[in-house]
């Protein structure tokens, strides 16, 4: 009777240990830090870079349609990288500063260029993380009588009439319109247009349905060294830049990885980002001493001239009454 007695006392005790040692087990596991993002929209060596301490969620397209950014802040989220374009959309209310100087000191004209022209409130609580400059992809180029072919003005050839896809952006068409001294007359870019769509734009021109498509950089890197019909030019005037950035929410209590910044743009990974269509936020000078395995056809556009890439710009961020303004000037256009 006594042993019995005793088993169960020893079975129970050791149940309540094995309890604790389970749970201690998942809490550790679920302290994992969370980086989400749009699945998709950079690439894996953005992941693959991340200390085994972060974990990466992925945040579907559909799902960003549903529910804006300030939902996903609400859930366990360390980091948050996204596209520039949807920094308009952030509450920046629900976001702290990003604590990283000794990345900061050594930003590119580019990029305190980009963080001057989003303001006081954004500048501290975001980080440009990489970058990738907007171009004019080709299919079958040597097929079509294009003119000026090294400028913007070639979006005007007749031979693309009514066959270019172009973001659908009206701040960012007029800012090349303006490059080209078009300053309130849009309709000649509209009259190239085969649509406004640039989440589908690659598809358009890969399939034969456009002959012409604006869109990032690395967007179509992939396709264009795979398929020998596609070709894309980065215009002399210079061009839009796309800008992945981060954003660490309030309720995160983790300070910034400076190690992810230095592993992604580190000897590892360098090279294999730059093929992706990205370069860093730092001096590209710096770049050029290195030994970058990018493919020769593509070596100026991948590591693109000083002086080009100098003439390259940002979108600031608009105000409403200045969003409702250039709506208005593209739409009477």
């Amino acid at each position: 009777m006594t042993t019995d007695t005793f088993g169960r006392r020893q079975f129970i005790k050791y149940g309540l240990i094995s309890s604790l040692f389970l749970l201690s087990g998942c809490s550790k596991s679920q302290k994992k830090l969370a980086l989400r993002g749009v699945a998709n929209s950079f690439p894996s060596e953005f992941v693959n870079s991340l200390s085994t301490g972060w974990k990466f969620f992925p945040i579907k397209d559909i799902e960003l349609k549903k529910f804006p950014y300030n939902s996903t802040l609400q859930e366990k989220t360390d980091l948050l990288v996204l596209n520039d374009g949807w920094i308009s959309d952030l509450p920046i209310n629900l976001l702290k500063e990003i604590k990283a100087d000794n990345i900061r000191n050594n930003f590119s004209k580019q990029a305190t260029s980009f963080l001057d022209g989003l303001g006081e409130d954004h500048k501290k609580k975001l980080l440009p993380f990489a970058v990738s400059p907007w171009v004019i992809l080709f299919r079958n180029e040597e097929s079509l009588a294009l003119k000026n072919k090294n400028s913007w003005e070639v979006i005007f050839s007749r031979s693309l009439t009514n066959q270019i896809v172009f973001p659908n952006s009206p701040y960012l068409l007029i800012s090349i319109a303006q490059k080209l001294d078009l300053v309130n007359d849009f309709s000649k870019i509209k009259s190239q247009a085969k649509s406004f769509d640039d989440r589908n734009a690659l598809n358009w021109v890969v399939s034969g349905r456009a002959n012409a498509a604006v869109l990032p950089l690395s967007r179509c890197v992939d396709s264009l060294i795979e398929d020998p019909r596609l070709s894309v030019l980065l215009p002399q005037e210079g061009s839009p830049l796309n800008w992945t950035v981060l954003a660490s929410p309030s309720l995160s209590e983790e300070s910034f990885p400076t190690d992810w910044f230095d592993s992604l743009w580190g000897p590892t990974f360098l090279s294999r980002v730059i093929s992706k269509g990205y370069l860093p936020p730092t001096n590209l000078s710096n770049l050029r001493i290195k030994n970058i395995n990018v493919p020769r056809k593509y070596q100026s556009l991948f590591l693109p001239e000083e002086n080009l890439w100098n003439k390259c710009w940002s979108l600031p961020i608009l105000t409403l009454e200045r969003k409702e303004k250039l709506a208005l000037n593209w739409n009477n256009s």
